[in-house]
């Protein structure tokens, strides 16, 4: 009996050491949520601005390529910080046990 309530209260309250890698892994996730946010834009402005422009079409053409690049990586962050990030119930939790101390 002893044993099936540490495993669950293991279950319900998981060690510290993983709440800090979860935080540091949701935290590489935003940076390279971002990194890909920008590679889309700049792949966006300056590969319709080249397109336009008319006189770089090969140039014009890697910029555009780079859009679905960028997208993928944009969606592995939003990924990787919707599945390691804090939820709303363990945040409940944790202000409570801060607000009894």
């Amino acid at each position: 009996m002893a044993l099936q309530r540490s495993a669950v209260r293991s279950r319900l309250a998981p060690p510290l050491k993983c709440k800090v890698v979860n935080h540091m892994i949701a935290l590489i996730g935003k940076v390279v949520s971002y990194i890909g946010l920008v590679i889309s834009v700049v792949g966006l402005v300056f590969g319709f601005g080249l397109m336009f422009q008319g006189g770089n079409d090969d140039l014009a053409k890697t910029f555009l390529m780079s859009i679905p690049f960028g997208f993928v990586i944009l969606f592995a962050g939003f990924s990787t910080v919707i599945i390691f990030s804090a939820r709303e119930s363990e945040l409940k939790v944790a202000q409570k046990k801060e607000s009894k101390k």
